[in-house]
């Protein structure tokens, strides 16, 4: 089929809904091996590693490697008493730290850190539906972790398109999703949470207790301490737990014609998700248009808005996939590339309320140019998710924490990808440059900018991430002061502990 493989190889940055890393102070050993830093306390010092060790290495390492932080140990608690302890010690002792959740997360908050403790959080990797139907996952948990047992179970939820994404991170940020036209945000659909505080003190929040940081938690839950674990409310199985996906390419001179039809789509269905996305093919520089639809239901359903992109296609790809299928073998299982860590990844995002045509046909001519100007950054994709609205849109703004009630209709990524530095510069000025083009008002089509926290670069302004609103941040800035009042988790996003600082 003509263009088919570039429809596989173009949709490799489906959706990954970024995994934050959550900061403040930690240490590690191992069997075999001798303790190797001295003053950590003796119940908790076999679990701090150092990086003679030989794991050190990958239990460091971060999906992201642009401009990340340094690490010298790596703190690695298997229970909930080893996490407080090692908390306890580290804000006593004023050790710098970043605690990760499964999967891979993006920040550059700490790019000047250096001798950094990583809390690596694998060890809370577990997954269970419970007899009321709920989900309870460990903050060590991927996406596909959490699919896995529900798909079983045959139930479901909001979760993000890329498997390998922890699944608490990206709910911490909201955690927008294909099916969030159905069953709201994956934060949305949070019950309760059981966290560690900056003194090591573990506390849960939910609708019953500690309802302040309940709200908080969902959507700027970064701030307040480390996740241990989280449950969700899920729902039956649409369709019998079976999805349609269509992947179809086209030239580039059909870019307006897609968007006025995307356009032309909104308010999406709920079952329907369609994702845009640019990209070239790393062998000649070939520029690549391609579209992934998905509809949680029947094929007679979704082929309905795949024939309105069909006839002027190169190519279609048309799957039938249970719900735990699609986030492997979706886009023909190159979303999994997206996962391998290490690489650098240059990243912008902001929320429109319309695409603006033009613009876009103007972003692929200088897409292709920057790549064959950069060709070291020919694994770099733009893409735009055009998820249903209607499960957000049913609740309050004051629900959650979450501020995009009204400012995701459209979701509008940069991820430049290099492994050569040497095009950081120029990776950094194209992507910015195109976030700041979309986020004037006669382009986005909204009065204010909207960035979803998940997907921000790092140099907006709060409000733009948490909401404009003064009493949205009053009530942030309280709920910061009271559960972190020494700012320990003040290095992703932090939110001001003074409403003097809110901009």
């Amino acid at each position: 089929m003509v263009g088919s493989s570039n429809v596989v190889r173009s949709l490799v940055s489906l959706l990954w809904a970024a995994s934050p890393v959550i900061s403040g102070a930690l240490p590690v050993h191992w069997a075999g091996f001798e303790r190797q830093e001295t003053g950590w306390p003796t119940s908790i010092d076999d679990s701090v590693f150092n990086s003679s060790w030989p794991s050190f290495g990958e239990k460091s390492q971060r999906w992201n490697a642009y401009m990340a932080p340094s690490f010298n140990q790596v703190f690695l608690p298997e229970t909930e008493q080893v996490l407080s302890e090692g908390l306890r010690y580290m804000t006593s002792n004023n050790i710098s730290f970043l605690a990760k959740s499964g999967g891979h997360g993006y920040s550059i908050e700490l790019a000047a850190a250096q001798n950094v403790v990583m809390i690596n959080m694998e060890k809370f990797n577990y997954s269970r539906v419970n007899a009321d139907g709920t989900a309870t996952i460990g903050s060590g948990a991927t996406f596909l972790d959490l699919i896995r047992p529900l798909a079983a179970a045959g139930r479901q939820v909001t979760t993000g398109s890329c498997p390998c994404v922890g699944a608490t991170g990206a709910m911490l940020g909201g955690g927008v999703g294909r099916l969030q036209g159905l069953h709201g945000l994956t934060s949305d659909n949070v019950r309760k949470v059981r966290l560690a505080l900056w003194n090591g003190t573990v506390i849960e929040a939910s609708e019953k207790v500690n309802k302040d940081l309940f709200w908080a938690v969902r959507g700027a839950g970064q701030n307040f301490g480390v996740v241990i674990e989280t449950t969700f409310q899920t729902y039956p199985a649409v369709n019998g737990g079976m999805h349609y996906e269509a992947n179809l390419a086209f030239s580039v001179d059909k870019v307006k014609k897609i968007i006025d039809d995307m356009n032309g789509l909104v308010p999406l269905p709920a079952p329907l998700s369609l994702i845009l996305v640019g990209s070239v093919d790393p062998s000649t520089l070939e520029t690549i248009v391609a579209l992934n639809l998905v509809y949680a239901g029947p094929r007679e359903e979704g082929r309905k808005y795949t024939r309105r992109f069909q006839n002027y296609s190169l190519s279609v790809e048309e799957n039938m996939y249970s719900w735990d299928e699609l986030p492997i073998k979706g886009a023909g299982g190159i979303t999994l590339i997206k996962c391998a860590k290490g690489q650098n990844h240059v990243m912008y995002g902001l929320g429109t309320k319309r695409l603006d045509a033009p613009s876009f046909v103007r972003l692929w001519s200088e897409f292709g140019d920057f790549i064959k100007a950069n060709p070291a950054a020919n694994s770099s994709t733009f893409l735009v998710e055009t998820f249903a609205q209607q499960g957000i849109k049913k609740l309050p703004d004051d629900y959650s924490a979450f501020p995009h009630r009204d400012g995701v209709e459209h979701l509008v990524e940069f991820e430049i990808a290099f492994d050569d530095t040497s095009v950081s510069k120029a990776a950094d000025a194209f992507a910015k440059r195109w976030r700041d083009h979309f986020a004037q008002p006669k382009i986005s089509g909204y009065k204010e900018t909207h960035i979803y926290q998940n997907y921000a670069h790092g140099d907006e302004p709060l409000s733009q991430l948490y909401g404009r609103e003064k009493w949205r941040q009053q009530r942030l800035t309280a709920v910061k002061n009271k559960f972190d009042p020494r700012g320990v988790f003040s290095s992703y996003h932090p939110i001001p502990q003074s409403l003097d600082a809110w901009r």
